[in-house]
């Protein structure tokens, strides 16, 4: 091909195109935290496939259909991370406000038409896909609150923090409906944080604690059902599911030993009816042993401390706070379900991220985990100033 000039001109494969943008990619984001992610999912993908054929043949489905799920939703997942970390800092916050608003829309239709299991209506059923919109209210409001931070401390004028509290105060009346106490306190737990890593003062954070607390005991008196998995579990009864399901969740790690007795040879998914959900670390202990169960925190703490690491590097209250706020949810999901397998906490429908079975729960981690390597790459965090 030749231009105007006369002179040849080339045109570059699409791809070599294709190859150049993934190179430049992998080398501006953050590897260490990428392939942590992707060691947590394959893990989740065996113990899936451990965990779910009882599940399946109780409800009298095919043995591997929540296998298969499983693996249907891995491509959408590895998708939403790499786009999401391709997004430029200022679509994040676009991207964020406009998905907190579609979450809210959501939430309500789940509340209005949902099915109700087990008490509460937190799912969606849209073309026979079961989905969790709450789930996705995490990263978004993460988003949504550092971007206000930060706005006002550019300008001390700007109400952020009032904003803030604001667009919290919209969606909790709608997760108290469903009801979905354990997700209100996850992201309660979450905005204070954040408040108090970006420098308000001790004495506001004290007030806030205060709140959250009375509200909690307020809760308590004026929803039943949150009543009723305190007093269950303050008050163990022989006949309680739930103390029947940690009783077997505690036999299974005693049995698993050090190194487990092996994948598919154990029982407690057999006698668990969560046991791909909530129980799902039990199944971990059993099958694998401690030593897996280990190497599995080990993973969610580099997944932790390396973004936090990462941002160190910044002067951006806004990436700080953003980053911050995310690794903590997936902290705080992370010790609730171990310590509800554990029976440290009364139980609650709250998954281990990206090892659990739940496709809302899933896509919500990897959208966070996206939002994360957008955050960190090298060319944002040397550049970005609050």
């Amino acid at each position: 091909m030749f231009c105007k000039n006369g002179f040849k001109s080339e045109i570059m494969p699409i791809n070599t195109i294709i190859k150049n943008i993934a190179k430049k990619w992998l080398l501006s984001i953050d590897r260490v935290t990428l392939f942590t992610v992707i060691g947590i999912i394959s893990i989740g993908v065996w113990v899936n496939i451990a965990s779910t054929p009882g599940v399946a043949l109780k409800l009298g489905l095919p043995p591997f259909y929540f296998v298969k799920q499983h693996m249907l939703i891995l491509p959408i997942c590895f998708s939403s991370i790499i786009f999401i970390s391709f997004i430029q800092l200022k679509y994040i916050r676009k991207f964020a406000i406009i998905g907190y608003w579609m979450c809210i829309i959501l939430v309500i239709l789940t509340i209005l038409f949902g099915p109700d299991i087990k008490g509460a209506k937190r799912w969606l059923i849209i073309y026979g896909i079961s989905l969790q919109p709450s789930e996705f209210f995490k990263p978004l409001l993460a988003v949504i609150t550092a971007w206000l931070i930060s706005e006002q401390y550019q300008d001390r004028k700007f109400p952020g923090i009032i904003i803030s509290f604001v667009s919290i105060a919209l969606i909790i009346p709608l997760l108290l409906l469903q009801p979905d106490v354990g997700m209100t306190i996850v992201i309660l737990l979450t905005w204070i944080s954040q408040l108090f890593v970006s420098g308000l003062s001790v004495l506001m954070i004290g007030i806030f604690i205060i709140t959250a607390l009375s509200s909690l005991v307020g809760l308590y008196y004026t929803l039943p059902h949150f009543a009723d998995r305190i007093d269950r579990f303050l008050m163990k009864s022989s006949e309680d599911v739930d103390l029947y399901q940690v009783q077997k969740s505690l036999e299974a790690f005693k049995s698993g030993g050090l190194f487990g007795k092996g994948p598919g040879e154990g029982v407690i998914k057999t006698s668990v009816p969560d046991s791909h959900s909530d129980f799902v670390f039990s199944v971990i202990g059993e099958e694998f042993g401690f030593i897996v169960c280990a190497i599995i925190i080990g993973l969610f703490i580099i997944l932790v401390i390396r973004p936090l690491l990462r941002i160190m590097k910044s002067s951006s209250i806004f990436i700080f706070s953003a980053v911050f706020g995310i690794v903590f949810q997936i902290t705080l999901q992370v010790l609730i379900n171990i310590a509800t397998s554990l029976d440290l906490t009364p139980t609650k429908g709250m998954t281990l991220p990206f090892i659990s079975y739940g496709g809302s729960s899933l896509l919500a981690s990897s959208i966070s985990i996206g939002i994360v390597l957008a955050l960190t790459k090298k060319n944002i965090i040397l550049s970005e100033s609050i």
